[in-house]
């Protein structure tokens, strides 16, 4: 972790995406050209932004959370506010930008696996102008966060404002280049922790391994040559991170000093839903960070959150807070 002061009451800045989720569950996904008879169907708000601010806030044990959002003027952004409200999150920044908000379709297969297709709509026409407005809650934050289902220029404003805070305290940046697209270094210099499944970890190491198919030492060995190259091209930032997610696997760290840990998932008796499970590692992840905890515990936690989110149906419903989580950590194991 970085060498930084405690922090007792972590404030936390998300860059969210707000999608009306549309999930069809069907036997398996279906192929090219292929229809299939779906067995359910489900309407959720969701996005991976929104998700994770969810998250955030239950895992926390009070109002810490402000989130910037893109939203239409139409029904499912007035229950976004709502449901916003209801959770704590500040909703200052919630714009409507559009007549429509952002819609997503997925399909669920009966062994969980999922494909998914996302219109963005408003999260993306939020622009740097939107991230001037920010100056002061970004100099509140202890953690921002952003991910790719909002506005490029956005996110690289609020994150290079937030390395150049004059403040006591310079928070850290935490990316989720998801869904995937080329990082540029003038992001990257501004960027202090990625966050990438074993997908986008292929595209960003330049590997064409199945990663998840391999074991977690396998898997840590097969990326860890192609990380060096990820530190001489990433410019030089304040700390540079890097956290690969590997589904049932579990996931692993790097640091640019040459650390790894190799941490395991969770065994799960049976596996519901993917949807979502990246968005709940990736809320105990920030929490984690923002709170300064030892790299095995955040891990550990973050991996207790994906597995807890996979065994159910849904994602807001799943997202746990950190009493659930306490006791899910205490009586599930871990894979060997």
């Amino acid at each position: 972790m970085p060498n930084l002061p405690s922090v007792q009451v972590p404030q936390f800045l998300v860059l969210g995406s707000f999608i009306q989720a549309c999930c069809w569950r069907v036997a398996r996904l279906p192929r090219a050209g292929e229809s299939l008879q779906a067995t359910g169907f489900q309407i959720e708000l969701g996005g991976k932004g929104l998700n994770v601010a969810i998250g955030i806030a239950r895992l926390s044990t009070r109002r810490v959370v402000d989130i910037v959002l893109g939203v239409g003027r139409d029904a499912p952004a007035q229950q976004v506010r709502q449901l916003l409200l209801d959770e704590g999150i500040g909703i200052e920044y919630v714009y409507s930008l559009a007549d429509q908000s952002g819609c997503g379709s997925g399909h669920i297969g009966s062994d969980g696996a999922n494909a998914i297709a996302v219109f963005s709509g408003p999260n993306t026409l939020l622009t740097a102008q939107h991230a001037e407005l920010l100056h002061t809650r970004i100099a509140a934050a202890d953690l921002v966060y952003a991910q790719f289902e909002t506005s490029y220029p956005l996110i690289a404003r609020v994150f290079e404002l937030a390395k150049q805070t004059q403040s006591g305290r310079v928070p850290l940046t935490v990316l989720n280049p998801s869904p995937w697209q080329y990082l540029t270094p003038e992001l990257l210099q501004w960027v202090d922790v990625l966050l990438v499944n074993a997908t986008e970890a292929n595209a960003l190491l330049g590997l064409s391994l199945a990663l998840e198919a391999l074991t977690l030492a396998a898997a840590a060995d097969r990326m860890a040559s192609a990380v060096s190259a990820l530190w001489r091209r990433w410019p030089a930032a304040r700390t540079r991170h890097l956290i690969v997610t590997l589904g049932p696997v579990g996931c692993v760290y790097f640091s640019c000093g040459g650390e790894c840990v190799a941490m395991p998932s969770f065994l799960v008796r049976s596996v519901v839903d993917t949807v979502g499970c990246g968005d709940a590692f990736a809320s105990a992840l920030c929490v984690g960070l923002a709170r300064r905890d030892p790299w095995d515990s955040i891990l550990r936690q973050a991996n207790a959150c994906g597995a807890m989110v996979a065994a159910r149906l849904g994602v807001l419903s799943a997202l746990p807070t950190a009493e659930a989580v306490r006791q899910f950590t205490a009586t599930t194991r871990s894979a060997p």
